[in-house]
């Protein structure tokens, strides 16, 4: 299609932008309207990890790619493995001269390292297939989905996340160390001490009598707010699930209408009781219906859920803590046991100076191991590999999809044997971008920031600069290099998606991951606010990069 007029391109470079981001406004109102909670996301996400992307890459990568393409494969390692380590050590490097704080090194390096290579490219690459620039769209989705299983091989098989583990030991170690500090300025002042503790004791009392009485006005109150604490009580109050799966019997008996039943129908015998109760179940039918009962949102009235709300969701930080007080208790038994005979001392210091070495390295083995044992069970890890072995071996592909290498009898409807594998596969994975970009827009709406110390604005600032204005000329540079070469094999939609590729925010789930590690205490944590705002800016700036990038790779590099 060469000599295309550059408008059309641009038009064509900035149609997808106009879906995806409608889409993820559809996600950011149902965030905000507590539609799309962020236990619902939760739910969908964990449908979308075992079942949606699995189908979807099942159905890509065996229709679309065979033996013959394994260059293109090695390319897309060489490729995707640059942008990923150039960006994680350029964004690293940048971001500590600009005042990133020590405990959030390890998410500043997982921001350079992990970009949203799934949803965003797939949903761009499906949008551009009905301008017919490119012919062979789904194989650029199934190079997409091989590029995917790249940065699942880093992030979780190999362990990356765990860099923002390290983050908030380094936190917990910052903050163990001012309460030592503290501590020993407040043995200094006893009395003084004394004293406070005493008018805290009068004030908590005075508080407690306030949570009484507020307590008590909660309970009087409507059913709205009522709804709105139930959702931070405790698992065991609400095992029974009556707050999601309301009696439409209690719905029906509000106070009004027991109001008007409370009388009983003797003691009025002079009124025909039949006819009223007709009358009055009548009324009450017009002002509560069936489907509204089944429709409402019990969230509607509630505050829109924020950061918070997400790390209540995923926090699992005390448990993490508990486990390593442990460890360090069980260190501190077998130290104690030394230090009691002096002449033990000092071997037991040598002994230990040998030793922490390799305990650590064993250390770190097992729990890679683990790692490993972990993330290669999971659904998207054994698909992707299935996915990849069955393409690669002609007549196993051929029981699935129509093969040019090797012919096997066919079905009675003339399709190939285990065709009804595909046509599921297809039909659930075709769910998984528009959820995920549903749950994009939700996890934006949720992003909101209060108190952002000014010299901490340089970091976000930097990191997008980098992503979006700075590595997409490198990518460019890099990939004509290779398309010089003919590496990219005279396969345009590789090219293509190879450039855009180096033009993609950070990955969603960074946000999951460091809430998990974040203390559920209600307090705003650095690590959080500062990954709100990256996503922030990533996506207002996005709408730019990305077709600009798109049209440059379109008209110069392409010649379209």
């Amino acid at each position: 299609m060469t000599g295309t007029p550059l408008g059309e391109l641009i038009y064509i470079a900035v149609k997808p932008i106009f879906k995806i981001y409608l889409i993820i406004g559809v996600g950011f109102y149902l965030a905000r309207k507590n539609i799309l909670t962020v236990d619902t996301s939760k739910n969908i996400s964990t449908i979308a990890i075992q079942v949606l992307i699995p189908c979807l890459t099942f159905q890509k990568i065996v229709t679309n790619i065979n033996n013959t393409l394994i260059h293109e494969i090695a390319t897309i390692v060489v490729i995707g493995y640059f942008m990923m380590f150039s960006q994680a050590v350029v964004v690293f490097a940048v971001g500590v001269a600009v005042g990133c704080p020590r405990n959030w090194w390890g998410g500043l390096i997982l921001c350079g390292l992990l970009p949203n290579i799934s949803d965003l490219p797939i949903a761009y690459l499906q949008t551009m297939e009905t301008a017919d620039i490119f012919p062979d769209v789904d194989l650029g989705v199934s190079f997409v989905m091989i590029y995917m299983g790249l940065q699942l091989l880093l992030q979780f098989t190999l362990g990356s996340y765990k860099l923002i583990e390290h983050d908030f030991q380094v936190d917990l170690r910052m903050e163990q160390e001012r309460e030592k500090h503290g501590g020993d300025l407040e043995q200094g002042s006893s009395g003084s001490d004394n004293r406070s503790s005493s008018e805290e004791v009068a004030e908590s009392d005075k508080s407690r009598e306030a949570t009484a009485a507020s307590s008590a006005a909660a309970t009087a109150a409507h059913d709205s707010s009522s709804a709105s604490v139930a959702r931070y009580r405790p698992p065991v109050e609400d095992a029974s699930g009556d707050e999601d799966h309301e009696d439409l019997g209690e719905s029906i008996a509000s106070d009004e209408t027991t109001d008007r039943f409370a009388v009983p129908l003797e003691s009025s015998p002079h009124a025909p009781a039949k006819p009223a109760r007709t009358h009055e179940l009548s009324k009450l039918s017009s002002r509560v219906s069936l489907p509204g009962n089944i429709l409402q949102n019990s969230h509607a009235g509630q505050a829109p859920e924020g950061i918070q709300d997400i790390i209540r969701v995923y926090s699992k930080y005390d448990q993490l803590v508990e486990e390593q007080s442990l460890e360090r208790q069980e260190e501190g038994i077998e130290g104690d046991a030394d230090e009691d005979d002096p002449a033990k001392t000092g071997n037991a210091l040598q002994r230990m100076a040998h030793s922490v070495r390799s305990v650590e390295w064993k250390k770190f083995c097992f729990s890679m191991l683990a790692v490993w044992k972990d993330s290669l069970r999971q659904p998207a890890s054994v698909t992707l590999v299935i996915s990849v072995a069955v393409s690669m071996i002609p007549w196993v592909q051929a029981l699935f999809v129509e093969s040019k290498q090797t012919t096997l009898p066919a079905a009675p409807d003339k399709q190939p044997p285990l065709s009804f594998i595909m046509d599921f596969a297809s039909y659930i994975g075709a769910a998984q971008v528009p959820f995920g970009l549903l749950l994009l827009g939700g996890t934006i709406g949720r992003l909101r920031i209060n108190d952002f110390p000014k010299r901490l604005w340089r970091i976000p600032i930097a990191v997008t600069f980098l992503r979006l204005f700075i590595f997409p000329i490198i990518g460019c540079a890099f990939n004509s290099k290779i398309y010089a070469d003919g590496l990219f094999y005279n396969n345009d939609i590789l090219y293509f998606l190879s450039n855009i590729d180096f033009c993609l925010p950070p990955a969603t789930s960074l946000l999951y991951i460091t809430a998990f590690y974040t203390p559920s205490d209600g307090k705003n944590h650095i690590q959080m606010d500062i990954l709100a705002l990256i996503y922030i800016f990533h996506y207002t700036f996005l709408v730019i990069c990305l077709p600009f990038t798109a049209t440059y790779t379109m008209k110069v590099a392409l010649h379209y």
